[in-house]
């Protein structure tokens, strides 16, 4: 169950956010290189959602808190700091 809320509140945060360009990357979050945090920065950290270090899919450096896994800790984390 915690899977199926957590994916929940990412898409409806990624409706809010769908499209807008965040102003700044002061954490890292252009997980895709190209100069700006935005909706498809979000759709990469969405696809990794509940993977782990090693598994495919994992992206690295959408592990803000650094404790192996992709969750929706770290997705608060990306909207906090954009």
């Amino acid at each position: 169950m915690k899977f199926v809320w957590g994916s929940g509140l990412v898409a409806a945060c990624a409706v809010l956010f769908a499209g807008v360009a965040f102003a700044g990357d002061d954490c890292n979050t252009d997980y895709n290189g190209d100069g700006t945090t935005d909706a498809a920065d979000v759709a990469m950290l969405q696809g990794a959602l509940g993977t782990a270090s090693g598994d495919d899919g994992f992206v690295a450096q959408a592990d803000h808190d650094g404790d192996g896994f992709i969750t929706v800790s770290d997705y608060g984390i990306l909207l906090g700091c954009n």
